[in-house]
């Protein structure tokens, strides 16, 4: 019996039939030690890590963390979690070289996409899948080996594996693979901003070379198959496998393609090759590609692409402009719909029998949704943003009826003014999460922008405060995300929400200033003063500029109404914040309006992300620290 070594994915994924072997575990390894057979991966010795390293990081089956990395698939424009997600623009396609056609898969469009980035030098090579008989993973580096590897596999084959064979001369690599693979893309992709910590370095410096991949096309899969037992299916059947020249899924048969003509197969029939842990897969459509592919809603002969972000719709429009895809907008979208639902449907069946039958499921899609974490007793909260804290009783009663619906009764109220529903389990999110959105309730995924009352509420406020918080808040929420970047707007000098820490504080001011023809030095601003900086000289009041804090409060109480307001507006602080390795804020700019502020933002926002070197360990009162604050400050404001 071949020794077991300690790690974590093959007790947490692998034996509890959840891995899909996406390979991703593999690529980021720095050792070289996990290899895939027929039953998974598996570590070739033992770990320095006990396996608990990157290749646990970048398992999207410990979780998926779509949310986040939506984020950044879509330039921080993410919507809603849908059934087959979003999208820019959807056609029919197919290659219009007809050797192309022929090889390929319902058209050989994607073929043709990368044919048309090697040649126009966008992609020195891409991972795919080659081999009908032994079907296995690696990167072709031109069209030649591009196109004798078209066409579609349905054997389970660990892609991204093959991002190992990576030298120096192959720095751009598009990924070609299942929606599985995509997810393993991305969070290898962006390994730094969701992990916050660089990737794994072995004991003597040993790295995992992971190329740039400026393109992930993701297939359409229903199903995918254990290549071992659909093999010996195939084989039981009378196929000869070395005579086999295509596969094809269309509904619910399988055609497969020999030299005498084609076999067709029903699904049914085949469901005992089915992977384990394809039946708990839940995305049909590869939701977080750039363009995602199938043969789903369009005619015979023509592929589904489903262009997702800016990215997948430059190089579709690029294609079709250089004559290499031709394109229709004849799309039955109520088809794909529907053969998405199939699979959330069948996803749903199958994890209810394993939970009845008592065994383990990692919940790896509840981060499928901002807002969502998971607690230390395996269930997870969902946080309910509020207006900056407002809310009406009748937003309030529907939370609390979610509470007791899908949590466990118990809400908190945080200190950036959400509120979570505690207890809520795996298999209640997408339940849950469905109720929040069909009921106009909103959530959040890394924050928003907090605010005291404000001027509307408080009687001390000297500026709006949750207006504008909450016309921030859809402008920054994902924007500002690398790594945190906290905003809070306080309405006066009493600081409540406390501005001076967080990474973007803001907080009205009132500047005064004495006329003297009324003043009679009655010395009543004095005693409101909380700087100390009024005195009487002279009969008159005099204010040292050095000492006020521009709180507003001898304006307001002066009873001869001596003291008056000469400026109003917004001052800006910057880098403060609360966490591991706090910092104290520093003024960048004092009575600015609000319309100045968004843009300030943005530029706080962009010399933040041109300095750092370590996402997810650098906040911006380090980087302050790192550049000096004179050089950060002239470079916000453009000095």
């Amino acid at each position: 019996m071949a020794e077991e070594f300690k790690w974590f994915l093959k007790d947490a994924i692998v034996d509890t039939g959840m891995c899909t072997y996406c390979g991703a575990c593999a690529a980021v390894c720095p050792y070289d030690i996990i290899e895939f057979d027929e039953n998974g991966p598996k570590l070739k010795e033992e770990c320095y890590r006990n396996g608990e390293g990157a290749c646990k990081d970048v398992c999207q089956r410990v979780m998926t963390d779509a949310s986040r990395l939506s984020m950044n698939v879509f330039n921080f424009m993410a919507k809603p979690p849908s059934l087959i997600g979003q999208y820019e623009k959807i056609v029919a396609a197919r290659a219009t070289d007809s050797t192309i056609r022929e090889k390929g898969q319902d058209g050989g469009a994607v073929t043709a996409l990368l044919a048309y980035c090697f040649d126009n030098g966008l992609i020195d090579g891409a991972v795919t899948t080659a081999g009908i008989a032994k079907p296995s993973s690696h990167i072709v580096t031109n069209k030649e080996e591009l196109m004798d590897a078209a066409g579609a596999k349905y054997s389970m084959i660990p892609v991204m594996s093959a991002l190992k064979e990576t030298n120096e001369s192959l720095k751009n690599v598009a990924v070609v693979g299942l929606p599985c693979h995509t997810y393993g893309t991305r969070r290898t992709q962006f390994f730094g901003g969701l992990n916050v910590h660089p990737i794994e370095v072995g004991k003597d410096g040993e790295k995992a070379k992971i190329p740039n991949i400026p393109y992930v096309i993701g297939l359409f899969c229903m199903e995918n198959f254990n290549k071992e037992k659909l093999s010996e299916y195939l084989a039981n059947a009378g196929v000869d496998l070395d005579k086999v020249s295509k596969l094809a899924i269309h509904l619910d048969e399988m055609i497969v393609t020999t030299d005498e003509g084609d076999i067709e197969f029903s699904l049914k029939d085949l469901a005992g090759c089915v992977s384990d842990g394809c039946r708990i897969c839940r995305d049909a459509v590869s939701k977080v590609a750039d363009i995602s592919a199938g043969y789903m809603g369009s005619s015979k002969g023509w592929t589904t692409l489903m262009a997702r972000n800016a990215k997948g719709m430059e190089l579709l429009n690029a294609a079709v402009e250089a004559g290499y895809i031709e394109t229709s907008d004849e799309v039955d979208v109520s088809l794909i719909e529907e053969f998405a639902g199939l699979k959330m449907r069948r996803f749903k069946a199958e994890l209810k029998k394993r939970l009845e039958d008592g065994r383990s499921v990692k919940g790896y899609w509840v981060r499928d949704y901002p807002g969502v974490r998971t607690e230390v007793k395996g269930t997870n909260f969902v946080k309910i943003k509020t207006a900056s804290g407002l809310v009406d009783n009748a937003y309030l009663a529907k939370v609390a009826e979610l509470s007791n619906k899908y949590g466990d009764g118990k809400l908190e109220l945080t200190n950036r003014k959400s509120i979570e529903i505690q207890g809520v389990k795996n298999e209640d999110i997408d339940d849950i999460m469905a109720d929040v959105y069909g009921n106009g309730l909103m959530t959040i995924g890394m924050g928003y922008v907090s605010a005291c009352p404000g001027n509307a509420y408080c009687p001390e406020g000297l500026v709006e405060t949750k207006d504008f918080a909450n016309e921030l808040t859809p402008m920054f929420a994902q924007k500002l995300t690398p790594h945190k970047m906290k905003i809070a707007i306080a309405g006066c000098a009493n600081n409540c929400v406390r501005a001076h820490r967080h990474d973007i504080g803001i907080m009205g001011q009132k500047r005064p200033k004495i006329d003297n023809e009324k003043c009679n030095g009655c010395g009543r601003c004095i005693e409101l003063c909380k700087f100390n900086a009024l005195s009487i000289s002279g009969g008159k009041a005099v204010i040292d500029r050095d000492l006020c804090g521009n709180c507003g409060w001898c304006v307001r109480g002066c009873p001869h109404e001596a003291a008056v307001e000469d400026k109003l507006g917004y001052s800006v602080w910057i880098g403060g914040n609360d966490a591991r390795k706090p910092t104290d804020g520093i003024l960048l700019k004092e009575f600015c309006t609000k319309e100045e502020i968004p843009p300030l933002i943005n530029k706080i926002a962009s010399t933040f992300v041109k300095y750092r070197t370590k996402p997810g360990k650098e906040r911006l009162g380090n980087i302050i620290e790192l550049v000096g604050e004179g050089q950060f400050v002239r470079e916000v404001l453009g000095e």
